[in-house]
């Protein structure tokens, strides 16, 4: 017999329970959000639910935690709470709420099966994790992981002890320490989870198993009380070591930068051999303290801004995207072959264009070799890997163009090139099909030229490696049509890309403000600098690689080309020293021919400085500058010419300036990107700093017409709070 346990006024609740002969179901769908999250409403909710099965309602003998939201189970905590943390003790509270919560569905006389469809991350596989026993889906969608140090904090409902206590300690902390999110088989594999089923079958197999476990015809497996499961864990040299290279792999990483990741370290090792109270009273106090710091904040921002730019293209108009199942990309260089695997993993067929059979072939080898190796850590199975593989087609024609919802031009940087690549294309296809230009310096306002419908002509910027880079800059000139610009966007979106949309310029956003940062570091080496002092002040403040280890990483000959094109368009302020013509002159590119301002062995591998550049660029090195000097100098003038961008009409938006420079360039994001900085710092003392760069260097430093007036006004580019 059935029961519904929701009184009538309840009918809009997030959570619902329903009985069915001693079976609970409680369903999870808040019709509030996309996603179910742990919120305060729905630690109400299921609170009220714990204290109803508690007291034995109904005769439940056994539960099951399902979702109704398609590709979700708990997407994790509700980070719009985070923001109304204003001292540690505010989230030290919400931490032991979420805590006590869990601790109850634990405690339960009864047996309770997570039924995992989608997403369970963060607050959701803390839930997870509470339950008897975890039963996942084969589906791609389903992800189980606990991201928390991405947003600058650790988990804080109970997770850094209890996975610990199941899966060991290595395991753990991998899992941790990186944000991994793993599908239900390797999550099966690692010991998460218990089992992994179809979707379709997910309900009746967690009810039955539930229904087991009830009568005891099935085992649970449990997490130690204490400890880990793995015995050499537990061996006090294992433990050592264990922790010891945890630690220095998180200061190689993050320099330690970042507080979350250490601080997450020292709440394992001091609660592992502890009750677990203990231990979640460690996790709670370090949960609140992390949680106000200027880094969690600082992450907590660059999350919301990138869920903003993938959720808004910014438009004016109720402009509606074109669906994209198909597209050609013209080029099968390295860009084009990784444009077309990004686009075939998210499910688009490709047709992958170049003139020369030889160079289709190649393109298509390198497309395949992404795909499977990325099939492979996924652990696809053998018809599914051939079936990804089958999107990728090549040609040397435009046969099938016409088909294509989408095409993107990815050949040389040449405009009277990429002029013909657009008359032949538009002369094989059809009104309506999107042309979006993979151009990084050409104005697209000049492509179009070369088209009879140059309202369907917009850049989309791929950053490489294209498979690493998550940022997608789409670019629109004065005539894009509104529905090109919704359609480039939903494309991006897609293939798992954050988009941002600016307006056609030179260098458009993200290259513009890393070029006065690449002409100063010239400038810098010119003086006398050492080429390593620069690359370590900058990794020190955060960049993931300094800007002379970049020269390299990009082709001196490529910036060479770039720099020409900006200081042509900022004479004022980006002219550079011929420095970088003199190494393009002989013959240094960087890692592409293994020869630049830094050693490279046979294989590519980068070694130590390569003292003979200083002759060919002809300033030896002769002074020492301290490591500030150099960071103020090259983060002031990327963080100036990004308020320039946004004065000028370039950026929509600050929270796009923000997203492009933290996922397009590596600005540090516990600084949460330019403008966040700017905030974060406070514009008078930004605009005092370069007015004393510009006193000594001149007009380059001379500060954005926009920050002077912030300053003078005590404005700031996000809400306080935000």
């Amino acid at each position: 017999m059935a029961t519904m346990l929701d009184e009538p006024t309840q009918t809009a609740s997030a959570v619902r329970m329903e009985i069915t002969d001693g079976l609970a179901v409680i369903r999870l769908n808040d019709p509030s959000r996309p996603v179910n999250v742990i919120s305060a409403g729905l630690l109400a909710e299921m609170t009220a639910i714990l204290e109803r099965l508690e007291d034995g309602e109904a005769g439940v003998r056994a539960a099951v935690i399902i979702s109704e939201k398609k590709g979700t189970w708990i997407a994790g905590a509700d980070i719009e709470e985070f923001k109304h943390f204003l001292t540690p003790a505010d989230a030290e509270a919400a931490s032991r709420a979420g805590q006590e919560m869990l601790n109850r569905l634990e405690r339960l006389d009864i047996p309770v099966v997570a039924a995992i469809d989608g997403a369970a991350l963060g607050g959701g596989l803390e839930t997870a994790l509470a339950c008897s026993y975890r039963i996942a889906t084969d589906s791609p969608k389903t992800k189980l992981g606990l991201p928390e140090v991405q947003l600058g904090i650790i988990p804080g409902a109970g997770g850094t002890q209890r996975l610990p206590r199941l899966i060991g300690l290595r395991a753990a902390l991998d899992l941790m320490l990186t944000g991994k999110q793993l599908d239900g088989r390797r999550a099966m594999k690692t010991g998460i989870v218990d089992e992994v089923v179809p979707a379709p079958v997910l309900l009746s197999v967690a009810s039955r198993v539930a229904l087991e476990l009830a009568d005891r015809t099935r085992q649970a497996k449990a997490g130690r009380a204490t400890g880990s499961p793995e015995r050499l864990e537990n061996l006090l040299p294992m433990r050592r070591l264990i922790f010891s290279k945890a630690r220095q792999g998180v200061m190689d990483k993050t320099k330690g930068l970042y507080p979350a990741p250490l601080r997450l370290l020292r709440v394992v090792e001091r609660g592992i051999d502890k009750p677990i109270e203990q231990g979640f009273a460690l996790e709670a106090q370090a949960f609140g303290e992390l949680a106000v710091t200027p880094e969690a904040r600082s992450l907590v921002h660059v999350f919301f801004t990138s869920t903003a730019a993938k959720n808004d293209p910014g438009l004016q108009s109720q402009a509606k995207p074109k669906h994209v199942d198909q597209i050609a990309v013209v080029g099968a260089g390295f860009m084009g072959a990784g444009i077309a695997a990004a686009s075939a993993e998210s499910g688009i067929r490709v047709r992958l264009k170049d003139v020369k059979l030889e160079a289709a072939a190649k393109g298509l080898k390198t497309a395949r070799q992404s795909l499977k190796k990325r099939a492979e850590r996924k652990r696809m199975k053998k018809f599914e890997v051939t079936k990804l593989l089958d999107r990728v087609q090549p040609t040397t024609e435009y046969t099938g163009f016409a088909a294509s919802d989408l095409i993107v031009e990815a050949v040389f940087e040449d405009l009277e090139l990429k002029h013909r690549v657009i008359r032949e294309i538009e002369a094989a296809t059809r009104e309506g099909i999107v042309l979006g230009s993979n151009t990084s310096t050409i104005p697209i306002a000049r492509l179009a030229e070369a088209a009879s419908r140059p309202d369907h002509v917009i850049g989309l910027h791929f950053f490489s490696p294209v498979e690493k880079m998550p940022l997608v800059e789409i670019i629109t000139h004065a005539g894009t049509a509104d529905w090109v610009t919704a359609t480039a966007h939903a494309y991006a979106k897609k293939i798992g890309k954050t988009p941002i949309v600016v307006n056609d310029a030179p260098g458009f956003y993200v290259n513009r403000i890393l070029s006065p940062y690449m002409a100063e570091t010239a400038l810098l080496l010119q003086e006398g600098v050492r080429m390593e002092e620069l690359d370590e002040a900058m990794t020190e403040w955060g960049f993931p690689v300094g800007p002379v280890t970049l020269y390299d990483e990009v082709g001196l000959d490529v910036a060479q080309k770039a720099g020409k094109i900006m200081a042509a368009a900022f004479a004022n302020r980006m002219t550079p020293s011929d420095l970088i013509d003199r190494m393009v002159a002989g013959g240094r590119l960087g890692r592409k021919n293994a020869k630049g301002f830094y050693r490279y062995d046979g294989d590519g591998k980068k070694g130590g400085p390569d003292e003979s550049a200083y002759a060919v660029f002809g300033t030896p090195p002769k002074k020492t500058m301290p490591a500030e000097e150099i960071q103020e100098r090259l983060g002031l003038a990327m963080v100036n010419e990004a308020v320039r961008t946004l004065e000028e009409g370039v950026l929509r938006s600050a929270r796009d300036g923000d997203v492009g420079a933290v996922f397009g360039i590596g600005f540090p994001p516990f600084r949460g990107g330019p403008f966040w900085f700017v905030d974060t710092t406070g514009a008078a003392e930004v605009l005092r700093r370069l007015r004393a760069l510009e006193q000594r260097f001149g007009g380059r430093f001379a500060p954005a017409r926009m920050l002077e007036e912030m300053a003078a006004d005590g404005r700031r580019f996000f809400p306080e709070g935000a």
